[in-house]
């Protein structure tokens, strides 16, 4: 399980860096190994991660120098793949044409996309980057759902296309708020960590719910992606997504004979579950799985 956040400030209004600071930080209860963000100005893609949690990295020199951006894209990682001490396993990812990407999920097929292609890191993600970039005309979204097999979440931005900004969701959580004041749209792993940050409180009116003030909920449709450009929405789209045919032997983490992979009876993801373990939590939404409750896949 990792966290992706970020936001799309469509008028002259950047968030309050305050409040993006207690965002990435409640953000760690979903990764606590490595954090980063990344954002495009002048044509620039700025990276800045590290192997540390989210709590600490708002502590660097580095954020506090920083100017937030027009578009940023946020994550904090919970490793189970690459070392986090070789940055190039943390997230954000990017490539040197500028496709940068957070993900929170897991691909299952990453070896059979990069095949002996060298690869910058060891992380089951570039397989997202790697697809997203690869050459061809037709949409590259699509091929996306159609060549990964697995789950994932993520958000994109890209320095050729500064102005817009890629959501896709694929069995992981992800969620909005728009903020109509501010024109500012917020997006987040987790519902509660934005209410909580951006002190989103609900009205009520003879004991019914009417809103939550300037802010806006929505909630991503599986198999969906959306492309935000200045003007707002550009598209959103259903996908159809590639058959699951997992095999073990393509499995790339490293696996002892006690590991093995199970569909979570909670929001039916695809998680790794260790026998012997006192606790084991769903790799996606973090619930707790017992070994009645499994489903193999």
């Amino acid at each position: 399980m990792c966290g992706i956040m970020g936001y799309y400030s469509f008028g002259n209004i950047v968030p309050n860096k305050t409040k993006m600071e207690t965002m990435f930080a409640l953000l760690e209860t979903r990764g606590r190994d490595a954090s980063g963000w990344a954002f495009i100005r002048d044509g620039i893609l700025n990276v800045n991660k590290a192997p540390m949690r989210s709590s600490l990295i708002i502590n660097t020199q580095e954020w506090k120098e920083l100017e937030l951006g027009k578009v940023m894209i946020f994550h904090t990682r919970a490793a189970t793949q690459g070392d986090v001490k070789n940055n190039a396993n943390n997230h954000p990812l990017f490539n040197k044409q500028g496709v940068c990407i957070v993900h929170n999920g897991i691909i299952y097929n990453d070896r059979e996309i990069f095949g002996k292609d060298k690869r910058d890191g060891q992380v089951d993600s570039e397989a997202i980057l790697a697809v997203l970039s690869s050459k061809g005309k037709g949409d590259k979204i699509k091929r996306v759902f159609q060549r990964l097999e697995g789950s994932f979440a993520f958000a994109a931005i890209n320095k050729d296309e500064p102005d817009r900004l890629l959501l896709v969701k694929k069995d992981n959580p992800l969620d909005l708020y728009l903020d109509e004041e501010n024109d500012i749209l917020y997006f987040c792993s987790e519902r509660r960590i934005m209410q909580e940050a951006l002190g989103i409180k609900s009205d009520t009116k003879r004991g019914f719910k009417i809103g939550e003030g300037k802010y806006h909920f929505y909630e991503m449709h599986n198999n969906y992606a959306l492309i935000f450009n200045s003007e707002g929405v550009e598209s959103y789209d259903k996908y159809s997504p590639r058959k699951f045919t997992y095999r073990r032997d393509d499995y790339l983490f490293d696996h002892t004979s006690d590991e093995t992979v199970v569909e979570c009876p909670w929001c039916l993801g695809a998680s790794r579950f260790y026998y012997g373990k006192l606790v084991n939590k769903c790799e996606h939404c973090g619930m707790e799985i017992s070994e009645e409750d499994i489903f193999y896949v």
